[in-house]
């Protein structure tokens, strides 16, 4: 049997091929959309079971092969270089802004120096402190130093509110962490270590763990007022 083609397609030829070049896009459209639609796999699933265990993926858990991938596609993404560009810029203002808060307090005690002593009976002058005036931005390293004093009072753990008070007369409340203990009117040492982003934490002797805190005051001030 022979196929006899439709007097359409002999009358126009040109609408069977419009027909099948339709066809063909609304296909394709359907595929971009399937492929738009679809995560791409993670490195680690486009290897081949030799090589996995070539590369020695074998030995990593699934939160480190996890990690892994993460950081293969923020390379692939351009953003894993920007953010050590952001980290290295934050770094680079941190220590600019630090050189220039020693330069300051350099000129301030040598104008201090210069000064006359203060009338008896008047307060002395606050020193503003580093802690003070400088606040690191995310991605530094430089750290600042570690404040070492004594417990003023008996202890008993801390939780969110507790305010310890150090033997210099500063003043420190609890903001997070929580650690429960007995009583106790032993004196001990208590270290005031700086974090990142302008955070502080106090480790106290004898203690594991530490708790994070913020500065809240002095006894001096206290009593000036």
């Amino acid at each position: 049997m022979r196929f006899a083609p439709s007097p359409s397609f002999v009358r126009a030829p040109w609408l069977g091929v419009t027909f099948i070049a339709a066809v063909l896009s609304v296909g394709l459209h359907a595929a971009d959309r399937a492929a738009a639609k679809t995560p791409s796999a993670p490195f680690s699933a486009a290897l081949t079971p030799a090589e996995f265990a070539g590369a020695g993926l074998t030995k990593l858990s699934p939160a480190e092969l996890e990690e892994l991938n993460r950081l293969i596609r923020a390379h692939e993404s351009g953003e894993l270089t920007r953010a050590r560009e952001a980290a290295r810029k934050a770094e680079a203002d941190a220590a600019r802004a630090l050189h220039e808060a020693h330069v300051a307090a350099a000129k301030q005690a040598a104008r201090a120096a210069t000064e006359p002593p203060a009338a008896a009976g008047s307060a002395p002058a606050r020193k503003e402190s580093l802690l003070d005036r400088i606040r690191l931005k995310p991605g530094t390293q430089i750290d600042y130093d570690t404040l070492e004093s004594e417990l003023v009072g008996d202890f008993s753990g801390w939780r969110d509110g507790t305010v310890f008070t150090l033997a210099n007369g500063q003043r420190w409340r609890v903001i997070q962490g929580d650690y429960e203990s007995p009583r106790d009117s032993t004196r001990r040492r208590a270290w005031i270590k700086p974090g990142l982003l302008g955070t502080f934490f106090i480790e106290i002797e004898g203690i594991k763990g530490r708790a994070k805190v913020e500065f809240a005051g002095s006894t001096a001030a206290r009593n000036a007022r």
